[in-house]
């Protein structure tokens, strides 16, 4: 693989300050570029070694939400050996 096509294969930065206050699963896995059952396994697994921590969330309802700035801050917090 070169890297012209790494590039081209790469997502766009993201514009946190275009996002809503709050995010659902589905969106903060699409504007991460996870799955969600990887939002969903982090969560229930908690911290483990080896493994990369959750990014934090409240919960509404029975729903899990999360808020734009904690995933900003969850983004910047990992270091370049983490692998998500």
């Amino acid at each position: 693989m070169t890297i012209r096509s790494r590039i081209e294969k790469s997502p766009p930065p993201i514009a946190w300050d275009c996002l809503p206050l709050l995010l659902g699963e589905k969106d903060a896995a699409l504007v991460l570029g996870t799955s969600l059952s990887f939002l969903r396994r982090s969560r229930s697994e908690g911290a483990r070694k080896g493994r990369t921590p959750a990014p934090p969330f409240v919960a509404i309802g029975g729903r899990r939400y999360y808020r734009t700035a904690d995933l900003k801050s969850w983004v910047e917090s990992l270091t370049g050996r983490e692998a998500i």
